[in-house]
């Protein structure tokens, strides 16, 4: 199981040969690691591209076809493997889900988790499974159902965060997994820098210590921290002739506005109290700004 490993500065730009078994790695995937000066990193790994430094990164997408599937068969109170059909397309490699979660979302058993066990072997994990057929994990060491399953229970699968990461589309479609340090090639474990002072590629002019976003734009970058409001076409009942003016005033002082003028014989209905939202996860504080599409100074406290 992840622990916290307190390692001299250096050990973050080391990357980590596979040893034979591509899903099998010197630590576990998320083990923590401090540097004497308190950055902080998670270890994790490269998708099959080379990673680029200064980047900000996120986990896999999940697979279609494992959230909510039925269990094929009972697990009674103690048992150390859960198994549910598949519901998609694809075909499930061994060990995909290695170190990952397998939840019970709807009853019997709703309401617990388990974390799949680490394959420190090939097939340890799981053996692969074909599309729409069924995929059996064994949990970690210690984990067991506490609750029987029946075939009625529903059973979600999701890959660990840090099992191989990737550059972040705008805006992100997964959870962050942090900045590259830009040591690993394609399919390599690596550190992955979440806390503390890091060069990260930056989208827009960002403000001196002000938080920053993932982009909803660029992939890999960040961007001031903003929040968006949205309006759609009921609530509010206006007469005739009036003029609606709401404003938005962003973190850099920019005024944005948006009019809109009622010109109709009869009232008109529009809603103003639409959610005012952050499409994207914070990522840090800026330190400092270096122009767009360079590589800004920022303090990071990306939750892990």
């Amino acid at each position: 199981m992840p622990r916290t490993f307190y390692a001299p500065v250096g050990e973050n730009g080391n990357d980590y040969a596979n040893a034979g078994n591509a899903n099998f790695g010197r630590f576990p995937l998320g083990h923590i690691m401090i540097l004497p000066d308190h950055r902080e990193y998670r270890f994790a790994l490269n998708d099959g591209t080379a990673e680029v430094a200064g980047n900000l990164y996120q986990s896999v997408v999940g697979i279609a076809g494992t959230t909510n599937d039925a269990a094929d068969v009972a697990r009674a109170i103690g048992a150390t493997v859960i198994s549910a059909t598949t519901t998609g397309s694809t075909t499930y490699a061994v060990d995909s889900y290695a170190e990952g979660i397998a939840h019970v979302n709807a009853a019997p058993g709703e309401g617990y988790s388990y974390r799949i066990r680490r394959a420190n072997t090939a097939g340890a994990a799981h053996a692969s499974a074909a599309s729409a057929a069924v995929l059996t994990v064994n949990l970690e060491a210690g984990e067991s159902v506490k609750i029987a399953l029946t075939t009625a229970s529903n059973v979600t699968f999701t890959r660990n965060r840090y099992h191989q990461v990737l550059i972040h589309p705008g805006p992100p479609t997964g959870g962050l997994a942090g900045v590259s340090p830009g040591v690993a090639a394609a399919d390599r474990f690596y550190w992955s820098q979440v806390k503390g002072y890091a060069a990260v590629l930056c989208d827009g002019t960002l403000l001196q210590g002000l938080p920053v976003q993932a982009t909803i734009t660029t992939s890999g970058a960040v961007e001031s921290y903003k929040r968006r409001m949205q309006i759609s076409a009921t609530g509010s009942v206006l007469t005739a002739g009036t003029n609606l003016r709401a404003q938005i005033v962003d973190q850099d002082g920019t005024d944005l506005a948006l009019f809109m003028s009622v010109s109709v014989t009869t009232a008109t209905v529009f809603d103003i109290t639409g959610g005012i939202a952050n499409n994207t996860p914070i990522v840090g504080v800026c330190i400092k700004v270096n122009a767009s599409t360079e590589y800004s100074l920022i303090d990071l406290l990306i939750p892990a």
